[in-house]
C-alpha cells in the first residue's frame, strides 16, 4: 500500500467518525429537547406561551432529524430546497384543513324532534 493511499484511507475514516459522532450528539440533543417539551406542559404558564414553545422546539428537531439522519445535510442545495418546497406545500395545506374543518365551521348535529 502506497502512502497516498493510507493517507486517503485515514482521511475517510476520520471523516466517518465525525460524522458518527455528530450523529450520536445530535441524538442526545434530541433527547434532552424531548425532555424539556415534557417538563414543559407541566409547567403553571399559559396555553398560547406552551404551545409557541412546543411549536418551536418541535420545528428545531424536526429541521435537526431531516438535516442529519435523511442525510440533506451533505446532499446539494437543490434537493434540500426540494424536500423543503414540499414541506411548505404540506403545512399550508395542514393549515388550512385546520381553519376549514375547525369547531367553528362545522354545524351542529340536527336534534331529531327539535
Amino acid at each position: 500500500m502506497s502512502y497516498s493511499q493510507s493517507n486517503i484511507d485515514a482521511n475517510h475514516l476520520k471523516e466517518e467518525n465525525d460524522r458518527y459522532y455528530a450523529f450520536v450528539n445530535l441524538a442526545l440533543i434530541l433527547a434532552a429537547v424531548t425532555g424539556i417539551e415534557l417538563v414543559l406542559v407541566y409547567l403553571p404558564f399559559p396555553r398560547t406561551i406552551i404551545f409557541t414553545i412546543l411549536i418551536s422546539l418541535s420545528l428545531f428537531k424536526f429541521i435537526g432529524v431531516v438535516a442529519w439522519f435523511m442525510h440533506l445535510i451533505y446532499d446539494k442545495l437543490i434537493l434540500t430546497m426540494a424536500f423543503g418546497t414540499g414541506m411548505v406545500i404540506a403545512f399550508g395545506t395542514y393549515t388550512a384543513l385546520l381553519f376549514l374543518l375547525g369547531g367553528d365551521a362545522v354545524a351542529p348535529p340536527e336534534i331529531p324532534g327539535r
